[in-house]
């Protein structure tokens, strides 16, 4: 049997001025340890707002794991593989389209959430060939907009790029689509993240936006870091979950 694949998404919060940690300290967090150290169990870890000390700091980070990041003006998305992959193919950019033509929906409607229009949102992607099982996957990391016009274009344009990779496939992020509680235009949203299936298994703590989901894995087990919000780390709890083939 092929072994699992353990996937982490954390959103660092660099954007939040009540976090206290200074960024290069995050990867002394336990997950990101055991990430640079490798290793059949290390987890692929899928980051959202990266702020620019932690950025440098992962790429001054010693170890055998790939990084991969896609910024824009103090914020970013990263992707760290641990040795146990090989990355075979790797993309990121921006929301551009998508983001215009949220942009475009709201303003007919009425709307004008200039702070959400000018953020511009990004995703990162790669091709993996699973060393351990012998495999390959795709893995796309991203955050989306907590503005409802243009959440739904963007996850839309996400799904669009993660499945032009191939499966097996895990999508894995910030959506700001709450799990269960959705309203409004999250319904539609939520309807666009319900066509990959959720690996979080676990209990959410609160109104947890943070999701994995995948094709071709089914779950084995999962958990919630909320310990981290406590420690003045983040005000996400990052989800780890452990993945099992299918395909």
């Amino acid at each position: 049997m092929a072994p699992d694949v353990r996937v982490i998404t954390f959103n660092a919060a660099a954007g939040n001025p009540r976090i206290t940690t200074p960024e290069d300290e995050f990867l002394e967090l336990p997950f990101y340890r055991e990430a640079f150290a490798g290793g059949r169990d290390a987890p692929l870890l899928a980051l959202q707002e990266v702020g620019d000390g932690q950025a440098k700091a992962l790429r001054r980070a010693s170890g055998s794991a790939t990084v991969l990041q896609r910024r824009r003006p103090g914020l970013g998305n990263a992707l760290v593989i641990p040795d146990r992959y090989e990355v075979l193919a790797r993309r990121s950019g921006y929301y551009v389209l998508s983001h215009l033509r949220g942009v475009g929906h709201g303003l007919r409607g009425g709307r004008r959430n200039w702070r959400q229009y000018g953020e511009l949102r990004m995703w990162v992607r790669a091709r993996l060939r699973d060393r351990a099982a012998g495999r390959e996957l795709t893995i796309l990391t991203t955050h989306t907009s907590a503005d409802g016009d243009l959440t739904v274009p963007q996850i839309a344009a996400a799904f669009r790029r993660a499945r032009a990779a191939g499966t097996p496939l895990i999508l894995a992020g910030d959506f700001n689509v709450p799990k269960g509680r959705e309203r409004g235009r999250d319904v539609a949203a939520a309807a666009l993240l319900s066509r990959l299936r959720d690996m979080g298994t676990a209990p959410a703590a609160g109104e947890n936006i943070d999701h994995v989901l995948a094709a071709g894995f089914e779950p084995v087990s999962s958990r919630l870091w909320t310990d981290l919000r406590d420690r003045r780390i983040s005000d996400h709890a990052a989800e780890d979950d452990v993945l099992r083939y299918t395909e």
